[in-house]
């Protein structure tokens, strides 16, 4: 039958940067599907994950609740952290609105008891308890000598890799018949560590003709204490001294065209559905990566390798292959879907803001700025052209977007720049909620740096 409302297709890619060739960060990247779906979208080119961490940032977007308020700030469970414990998720307000909910893959960032509920999604593949799949190519384990470093082609056939039976198990939903409309969640594992894929993929790049990635050695010159505790200098040094800059980047852009080919098979197959006409797309990522920038490798910083992340949205009736550089963030995703399917309001007061309004006009007028959040009390906020940046002791950062995109020149004691501060300051969260109980991983915030017991105190469970 026709849906009156419509369908949803949700794709969260894992680790994914704005290395989309659409985004031109880096040019080279190869992601034609991803591109074709900008195309018939918009893409939100100024987008920006609440939390420079898979965890956080899930629990973010599928709450609507920002880390500073909730106090999920690491990897807890989202039911273990009192202030979600209700919380209505947004495929739990889908089914709370008629919609036949069913997803794959990462979309919360693990299984039970991290996710997914059983009891806000009709089905989940290939099970709650089981819902990411690797490939046996991926099992190579990780030791303390290569911090976690594990890439390289797998000459294994792609059609045993996780991401392509996620993508296979969402295509056979297209091509079922429903009573009702859906949301169907997809989401990809990759290029999320270990950087290893079907080494076809590792073929489409020539490595030697890869472009560097720009570093300034001294960019962390005038960078503050609480900053520079961020960056990850075992792991940096581990890297250069064997010299795999290039063998890392290598690898993770195999992965992302890896990913993108699973986007594009399932682009293919809605193509090819009754539902083509009648279906919201949303392609997101769920936070950024560096790959040397500030002399630091992975995520887990303010800076914007780790914040800006692709999203693309594509609504039948709205505006396509149109770019919005208007800042957005992961958490208005809630409310614009909310908007977009007309669906009843939601239970919790939801912290983001509907962008359907540049998604009918990309060049709108639009103030708000995007808020990311890494640990209690350390905040950036990113404007249209600045970003600012407040650690937990005060110390602060300051960049024009617009003439140094690399972030290479703090102008926060710049007094030519006082005026900028305080008007970015207002956006900064007036709750500071304490790190809420459960699994953190302090190290993700505190790096190799011994003497961190002021941070300690200010980030311990309460």
């Amino acid at each position: 039958m026709e849906n009156k409302k419509p369908n949803v297709l949700f794709i969260v890619a894992d680790d994914f940067r704005d290395f989309a060739g659409c985004m031109l960060s880096y040019p080279q990247a190869k992601t034609p599907n991803i591109d074709r779906l900008a195309a018939r979208g918009v893409l939100f080119a100024n987008a920006h994950c609440q939390a420079p961490m898979c965890a956080p940032s899930r629990n973010s977007l599928l709450t609507g609740i920002r880390p500073s308020t909730s106090g999920a700030y690491g990897f807890q469970p989202l039911r273990s952290i009192p202030m979600l414990a209700d919380a209505v998720t947004l495929p739990k307000h889908f089914m709370n609105n008629g919609y036949y909910v069913m997803g794959t893959g990462k979309i919360h960032h693990m299984p039970l008891p991290h996710g997914p509920d059983p009891s806000e999604w009709h089905e989940y593949w290939p099970s709650f308890e089981n819902s990411t799949l690797t490939f046996n190519g991926e099992a190579e384990p990780k030791s303390k000598e290569n911090y976690g470093m594990v890439f390289g082609p797998r000459d294994i056939p792609e059609e045993e890799c996780g991401d392509y039976a996620h993508a296979s198990w969402a295509i056979e939903q297209l091509s079922k018949e429903y009573d009702r409309p859906f949301f169907l969640g997809l989401g990809l594992y990759k290029p999320h560590l270990p950087f290893v894929c079907p080494r076809k993929y590792f073929e489409l790049y020539e490595k030697d003709k890869l472009q560097d990635i720009y570093i300034k050695e001294d960019d962390l010159d005038d960078i503050p204490d609480a900053g520079k505790r961020l960056v990850k200098k075992k792991i940096t040094q581990y890297i250069r001294e064997n010299h795999m800059e290039k063998d890392v980047l290598h690898a993770y852009l195999a992965c992302v065209s890896h990913m993108d080919a699973q986007v594009g098979r399932v682009l293919d197959a809605l193509e090819k559905s009754p539902y083509a006409d009648n279906t919201i797309i949303v392609f997101w990522g769920d936070n950024g990566w560096h790959f040397g920038e500030k002399h630091t490798y992975k995520k887990f910083t303010l800076w914007g390798e780790s914040t800006r992340v692709p999203l693309i949205v594509s609504c039948p009736g709205k505006t396509q292959n149109r770019i919005c550089t208007k800042p957005v963030s992961l958490i208005d995703l809630y409310p614009t879907l909310n908007e977009l399917c007309n669906l009843g309001k939601p239970t919790q007061e939801l912290e983001g803001t509907s962008i359907v309004p540049l998604l009918d006009n990309p060049e709108a007028d639009w103030d708000i700025p995007a808020i990311t959040t890494h640990g209690r009390d350390s905040h950036c906020i990113t404007s249209e052209f600045w970003k600012y940046i407040r650690y937990f002791d005060g110390s602060e950062e300051l960049y024009n977007r617009l003439y140094d995109r690399f972030e290479w020149n703090n102008l926060a004691q710049n007094p030519n720049y006082a005026h900028i501060k305080e008007n970015l300051k207002r956006f900064l969260p007036t709750v500071s909620a304490p790190n809420a109980p459960g699994f953190t991983n302090q190290q993700y915030f505190s790096s190799d740096y011994p003497d961190l017991e002021h941070w300690r105190k200010h980030n311990k469970s309460q």
